[in-house]
């Protein structure tokens, strides 16, 4: 623990990095409780008896396969997930509010931790990007901080469970 920490000064006297560091531990851990917040609101999902993400994906499939977009899609990317979501996540719309309302909690919970952030926030931003394509656009931060989150993870990761297994990795 003691080189962790070691390596942690070491790192932070860069005041570049320090200033990038301390910005995206304070972004990760309020973006992470966001998540989780979500997730955790939506955990009556699993008991109201309704099939709440269902709505979202028809809106989702009409949006990006209608007949107003689809004339510019040269490499059928609308259209083959136009299918996806048709074909697959609507076809199992439980499955689809359990993947949902996991995924927003392990996204958080791994912010929170400062673990695999690029990864996570992949992750995040695939779910985003359904949630605007289904027409809702109150979380266009989300897709900002996304982007930051991949091109910085590694000073995101410092001062977290990646930061520590990183400098173990290094003795």
């Amino acid at each position: 623990m003691a080189a962790y920490f070691d390596e942690v000064k070491a790192q932070l006297k860069d005041g570049k990095a320090a200033f990038l560091v301390i910005i995206f531990t304070l972004a990760r851990l309020i973006y992470g409780w966001a998540w989780v917040e979500s997730g955790l609101h939506k955990i009556a999902w699993f008991s109201d008896g309704k099939l709440n993400s269902s709505g979202k994906i028809g809106s989702l499939i009409t949006n990006i396969a209608g007949e107003k977009v689809t004339n510019f899609d040269p490499l059928y990317i609308n259209k083959a997930f136009a299918w996806i979501a048709q074909n697959v996540f609507l076809s199992i719309p439980g499955v689809t509010d359990t993947l949902v309302v996991i995924l927003e909690i392990l996204v958080g919970v791994f912010m929170i931790l400062g673990f695999r952030i690029f990864w996570t926030a992949l992750i995040a931003m695939f779910m985003n990007l359904q949630f605007l394509a289904g027409g809702s656009f109150n979380n266009f931060g989300y897709i900002w901080t996304n982007l930051a989150m991949l091109k910085f993870a590694r000073y995101a990761e410092l001062l977290g469970v990646d930061g520590f297994l990183r400098s173990k990795q290094n003795r």
